[in-house]
């Protein structure tokens, strides 16, 4: 499979955004409206460059001592882009920047043969400059460049393209290529418009995800695998029946659960009273538990697949861990587990990493042979705390606008999607023989 990297210039491959420090150097005038303009999509990004060229002065000599200050990259993009040569992966660039501080910082890290695609910067007399657009679509307008058009030309030289970028001239491009990997703007705009993609901080965690092989998959179980809230409302309802206090309505529960049952208490009650009130909880879901919890929509079918596969699986979850086993034998799926952690079983809870590396230790897996699926905020933080993948699923209390905050590896839809999750990008780093 011929295989192609696409990837934005500022702030991606280099540090900053190139053309924004140009403009605060060398900019003769008010270029911050001219900024919110094009931002806030007042004006194109071609009308933006027609306007700073008016007024900005600058000599190319004076450009080429500045970039040779500030024109630095991504330290970890050489070794990213020698292993993909070393793979066969063509490597290219598509910014919406100038061609000639691309050039010239390309010249200056010893990378002069990526081959880019950018707007046109012409220095004339006196110190002016104009820009062109080679690779515009008059169509469209919005950006010099149009990444997308330049994904589809590429169409029939490629058999597999990823795009790594971002910004808002990335965004008509992620939706052209097979994978995205985002940050910044572009990452929102991903999850928005529901284009599959990785979060990235820069090209090491890039390569490390063309080489990660996922041997194992560590479930959180409430809202993940299973739905137990009705029960989770029962037993906070005896523990407010006995202080004699009127519960809130149960469709108010999720703004009220936090990552431990005490926790969860004490927003009602006193210190004392919550730790009073937490076995009187726990004996009335005891009694309920079992009846009041079901597998959500494909989990089981999710289950089935990956132990086929041969994926080790594992769960950490904040539910007790007697409840967490008892759960999951009731509905016939222990056997499918190597490790099963809950509350109790270790010194802290989430967002602590000790049950994830409770778990880990059982399964006998580094973290960066595994994945932690959940569905909120805490997970997300547990499994960084732990230095786990993370795969996040809107299934919960949380939508994925919210739990893109967080900022996880991954935003699935559907519970379904991990079947289709474990090592897309194997294919492109595969193990030497």
């Amino acid at each position: 499979m011929k295989s192609l990297v696409l990837s934005d210039f500022d702030g991606t491959i280099s540090l900053q955004d190139i053309t924004y420090l140009l403009v605060r150097h060398f900019y003769k005038g008010d270029w911050e409206s001219i900024a919110k303009d094009f931002t806030t999509g007042k004006i194109t990004s071609p009308e933006a460059y027609s306007l700073i060229a008016e007024r900005l002065k600058a000599h190319e000599s004076e450009v080429r001592e500045f970039l040779g200050h500030h024109g630095k990259i991504d330290p970890t993009f050489l070794t990213f882009y020698h292993d993909c040569r070393q793979k066969g992966i063509d490597v290219k660039i598509l910014s919406d920047g100038l061609d000639f501080y691309i050039k010239a910082i390309l010249e200056i890290h010893q990378l002069s043969e990526i081959p880019f695609y950018a707007n046109g910067c012409h220095f004339q007399r006196e110190g002016r400059i104009e820009v062109s657009f080679p690779h515009s679509n008059e169509e469209c307008g919005l950006c010099g460049t149009c990444k997308k058009r330049l994904v589809q030309a590429h169409r029939k030289e490629y058999d597999f393209i990823l795009f790594v970028g971002n910004g808002f001239s990335d965004r008509c491009a992620a939706k052209e290529v097979d994978w995205v990997f985002a940050k910044g703007s572009l990452y929102r705009f991903c999850i928005e418009e529901d284009i599959p993609c990785y979060f990235f901080q820069d090209f090491q965690e890039v390569l490390k995800d063309f080489k990660k092989r996922t041997r194992g998959v560590i479930f959180d179980l409430d809202g993940t695998l299973i739905e137990s809230y009705e029960a989770i409302y029962l037993g906070l309802e005896e523990a407010f029946r006995y202080f004699g206090r009127e519960i809130f309505p149960f469709g108010d529960l999720k703004n009220y659960l936090k990552p431990d049952l005490e926790s969860t208490l004490r927003q009602f009650f006193s210190p004392e009273e919550a730790l009073e009130g937490i076995p009187i909880m726990r004996k009335k879901y005891e009694e309920v538990y079992l009846d009041k919890t079901r597998f959500l929509d494909g989990a089981r079918e999710v289950l089935d697949g990956l132990s086929s596969m041969g994926i080790l699986l594992g769960v950490a979850s904040n539910k007790f861990g007697k409840f967490s086993r008892g759960a999951l034998a009731h509905l016939g799926v222990s056997n499918y587990f190597k490790s099963i952690v809950g509350a109790g079983d270790v010194l802290r809870n989430k967002p602590f990493p000790d049950m994830i590396d409770a778990v880990l230790k059982e399964m006998e897996l580094l973290p960066e042979e595994a994945v932690f699926v959940g569905d909120t905020l805490t997970d997300i933080e547990t499994g960084k705390q732990a230095g786990i993948d993370v795969f996040a699923l809107p299934t919960g209390f949380y939508s994925k606008i919210e739990l893109s905050k967080g900022k996880p590896k991954r935003i699935l839809n559907h519970l379904r999607d991990l079947l289709q999750e474990i090592n897309p990008l194997s294919f492109l780093h595969p193990p030497v023989s």
